[in-house]
């Protein structure tokens, strides 16, 4: 699995053959994955932050866009990566 910005967080093990679909729970802590082997992998565990992912996701808006307040513009500061 890997972030945005393409950097490596966790290879996930246990398929044999390529896989072909993932999902995530609702509370981000359960990772679903099917693969062509014909199995369905589920890790418990994995606590995906649905926060980094946002603020992932609006960190160049927040950082310059001139509308945004200069205490609005650190909302995500120590959140995630660049």
């Amino acid at each position: 699995m890997w972030n945005r910005q393409g950097k490596l967080l966790q290879t996930l093990k246990g398929h044999e053959n390529w896989v072909n679909g993932v999902a995530f729970s609702p509370d981000g802590e359960t990772i679903a994955s099917a693969s062509g082997d014909k199995t369905v992998k589920l890790l418990n565990g994995w606590k995906f932050s649905h926060h980094e992912w946002a603020c992932n996701w609006v960190r160049d808006y927040l950082e310059n866009h001139p509308n945004v307040s200069e205490s609005d513009r650190h909302l995500c500061d120590g959140v995630g990566s660049h």
